[in-house]
């Protein structure tokens, strides 16, 4: 099988972990974007769930295809030489180790490591009781406090940040 072949084969897995993890960024912003500059807090249309799939799988798909062509001709000037470059190996090896280890951590960890805080914590207490909204006090206020609202943007409930947090971890 000729060397260049071998490479695409070599960097396939890094370079797709690669351009998921650049696709989900590049969604990230565009949702950023659009909420930002185009649609606010208005409800979004449909269409815009459409623009941001597309986003991400055009995203993706076209980084792994550039990052595949650059393997194919790294690989091809490597034809040359006697032996496969161990050292390139080893980086495929390694940075499929990392990007893989990156993509799980993210998965395993949504909310990120360490405690939670009082907004989520209230918000998820709030909408396990079924109401529609909630509130915390600012940080600096010293009232810790959960506020749960109604519908009409009423508040209908309010408890201590400590018993909204039962359960919750």
């Amino acid at each position: 099988m000729a060397r260049r072949h071998i490479y695409v084969l070599l960097f396939a897995l890094p370079a797709l972990l690669v351009s998921i993890i650049a696709a989900g960024l590049m969604l990230a912003a565009s949702a950023g974007f659009l909420w930002l500059f185009v649609l606010g807090d208005d409800p979004w249309p449909a269409a815009a769930d459409t623009v941001l799939g597309s986003v991400f799988i055009l995203g993706s798909a076209g980084l792994w295809l550039g990052m595949l062509s650059v393997a194919y001709f790294v690989g091809k000037r490597q034809e040359s030489r006697p032996a496969l470059n161990i050292a390139h190996v080893v980086i495929s090896i390694g940075a499929t180790v990392v990007l893989a280890s990156v993509i799980v951590v993210r998965l395993l960890a949504p909310h990120g490591f360490g405690p939670r805080s009082d907004s989520l914590v209230c918000a998820d207490f709030c909408r396990a009781e079924g109401f529609a909204a909630s509130g915390t006090p600012p940080q600096n206020s010293g009232d810790r406090t959960c506020s749960c609202y109604d519908a009409q943007g009423r508040e209908a409930r309010r408890v201590p940040l400590s018993e909204a947090a039962v359960g919750k971890r």
